[in-house]
């Protein structure tokens, strides 16, 4: 069911594959052959930051490539060890998504379809820029004038820049780019899309809400408003289980990404190379563009949860009966709680707060160049 809806096939597909999501028993080995040499690889990479300490310029710009991969092993065994939650998600996306589908609502079915093809825009968006990306580091040591390698990478008392030591590590590196890519971008294009769905819900649920009073009778007014209840019900868990599964994650890139911008805000004024200045450009625009992502469509689901409250007030309450009044001025009070995605649980995910990100991480950058040039 999941491989065939358009708003999640992309993606499930690729972890399904790499039995990251919905293993076979004939594919679980595909998972370690999958996970295992990054693994190796983001340690070898911890290795030559070590050696590298000390030299500024090449040790932040390392430090990007081994943060960026360290998070995208970190997403992967989350999803692993959470599997059975993930998968859940899914399922009841996919569930919400038929219902929509074979109902008559051309309001909804409008919405859903305008959804889905926004949600499958950003995830081929996410793929194919990824992989750019990725390729892109492989060619730079092309531009270098001393051998480099794509990703720093060493190993205790080995020259990693010696014949044929650095061919063999150089062509291994070929494979990360689609590695990386499946790893690391499906994470947020689902985000996207469970972000996008729950917004579209939302919207869906305000459409009902405001033709509850086309209902003729007062038996069918106070039913359609408990079907409006019971639906906002299902769209509360599925809120509070997305939170529960991405909160932490987005906690942990939160404060990883924003003290990698400011290094690689700082770095530019100890570079020299424009070929470094390309790369350092092009790593804080991938970062931001991934908080930028996260933050927004989890901004736009809690501005529609808000306006279900409004929707819900905007009923002309005080024509329906004892039993409706009461049942409309309980359920208005409980949406005064809008449904939201927070960031480790403390702070909601608002453009607000994706704002106080960038000027903490700017504010530091400002304090370490006026250290630096002292």
């Amino acid at each position: 069911m999941l491989r065939d809806n358009p708003m999640l096939s992309i993606n499930v597909k690729l972890w399904q594959y790499l039995a990251v999501v919905f293993p076979g028993r004939g594919n679980i080995w595909r998972l370690y052959a999958f996970v295992l040499p990054v693994c190796v690889m983001n340690a070898m990479q911890f290795v030559y930051l070590f050696r590298m300490w000390g030299d500024l310029a090449p040790f932040i710009l390392n430090t990007f490539f081994a943060a960026a991969i360290f998070d995208a092993l970190l997403r992967t065994c989350l999803v692993i060890l959470n599997r059975d939650k993930f998968e859940a998600l899914m399922l009841e996306l996919a569930l919400l998504y038929n219902e929509i589908e074979q109902s008559n609502d051309v309001y909804a079915k409008r919405k859903l379809k305008e959804a889905t093809a926004a949600a499958r825009k950003v995830s081929i968006f996410n793929l194919t820029a990824s992989f750019c990306d990725i390729v892109g580091a492989l060619i730079y040591p092309l531009l270098c004038e001393g051998r480099v390698h794509p990703f720093g990478v060493a190993l205790p008392g080995v020259d990693m820049t010696a014949s044929p030591i650095y061919e063999i590590f150089y062509v291994l590196q070929f494979s990360t780019p689609l590695a990386l890519t499946i790893m690391y971008m499906p994470f947020v294009s689902l985000f996207a899309s469970f972000a996008m769905f729950g917004k579209t819900a939302l919207m869906i649920l305000q459409h009902r809400l405001q033709n509850i009073w086309l209902e003729e009778g007062d038996e069918n007014k106070f039913a359609a408003l408990r079907r409006c209840i019971k639906y906002y019900d299902r769209l509360t868990r599925y809120v509070y289980n997305f939170n529960s599964m991405v909160t932490y994650i987005v906690c942990v890139e939160f404060l990883l990404f924003g003290a990698i911008i400011c290094s690689l805000l700082f770095c530019m004024n100890i570079i020299e190379t424009f070929t470094q200045i390309i790369s350092i450009i092009m790593y804080i625009l991938t970062m931001m563009y991934v908080l930028f992502t996260y933050y927004w469509h989890a901004n736009e689901m809690l501005m529609e949860s808000v306006k279900v409250s409004e929707a819900a007030y905007a009923i002309p309450w005080y024509y329906g009966n004892h039993e409706f009044r009461k049942t409309l001025l309980l359920f208005i009070i409980r949406t005064q709680k809008p449904l939201q995605i927070m960031v480790g649980n403390v702070y909601p995910m608002t453009l607000a707060t994706f704002q106080s990100l960038l000027n903490t991480s700017y504010t530091y950058f400002t304090m370490l160049r006026g250290l630096y040039n002292q």
